[in-house]
């Protein structure tokens, strides 16, 4: 995965994430489901890791990203660790619920599929999903240039499509338009949690103290303390049937 995010916009990224993750989850969830040890591939600053903690009793959730993991949020349950290659440091047939939340794109390859198959007990639940928050309408009001921003080939749909699947099932998929109302200091470290954004934002505004404004930016152009983002969300399910 390449180092997408450096201590700055790790900061942000831990400062605020949308409570998406915990909603995705409700959706394929029974309320009453419980796994006794959750796998949470890609965890970031841990947001993800803590909405499957919702329906585990231990979860453990690896990044690759140092910067990440040292803002990482604390939870009694869960345990962090830091991964610098495709081989996972566990034993075989271990985890009964695998998450990857906005992370597969990065991590997809035939490798890691055999590695979480590897690592999963017979029956595990494989929940891949992520979400897409529209902000470009927000960055033109903000008069940022659509023309230093790069080009982005990212998949928020991705899956284990053309790998070998012969020991997972495919169980479901669920794409939904939702909204979402953020306060507008939420919304400052949500655009600074990117950096594209954070770069655009860095040049038109300095990079000095950003974040307020930012903040004093969309305070002026929005008119009001919460604003109202449309949002896409994205999920697949499999079963591993070794």
């Amino acid at each position: 995965m390449s180092k997408e995010y450096d201590k700055i916009t790790a900061s942000h990224y831990a400062a605020y994430r949308p409570s998406l993750h915990t909603k995705i989850l409700k959706a394929v969830f029974d309320s009453s489901e419980k796994f006794e040890l959750g796998f949470d591939v890609g965890c970031g600053t841990g947001q993800s890791s803590i909405a499957l903690a919702n329906y585990c009793s231990n979860v453990v959730g690896v990044d690759p990203s140092n910067e990440m993991l040292e803002k990482s949020l604390q939870h009694p349950i869960i345990t962090y660790q830091l991964i610098d290659s495709k081989t996972f440091n566990f034993d075989n047939d271990v985890f009964d619920i695998i998450t990857f939340a906005g992370s597969l794109y990065y991590a997809k390859s035939q490798s890691t599929l055999d590695e979480i198959i590897r690592v999963a007990k017979k029956n595990c639940r494989i929940i891949i999903y992520d979400f897409e928050i529209f902000l470009e309408p927000i960055c033109i009001q903000l008069g940022l240039r659509s023309d230093i921003k790069q080009p982005n080939d990212y998949d928020h749909q991705a899956n284990f499509s053309k790998l070998d699947e012969q020991f997972i099932t495919f169980d479901n998929e669920l794409n939904n338009a939702v909204s979402l109302d953020i306060k507008i200091t939420d919304l400052a470290h949500l655009l600074l949690s990117s950096k594209d954004n954070y770069v655009r934002l860095s040049e038109a505004f300095g990079a000095i103290n950003l974040y307020d404004e930012t903040t004093m930016r969309l305070q002026t152009v929005l008119k009001n303390e919460i604003t109202t983002l449309k949002a896409m969300t994205y999920l697949t399910s499999y079963s591993v049937i070794k």
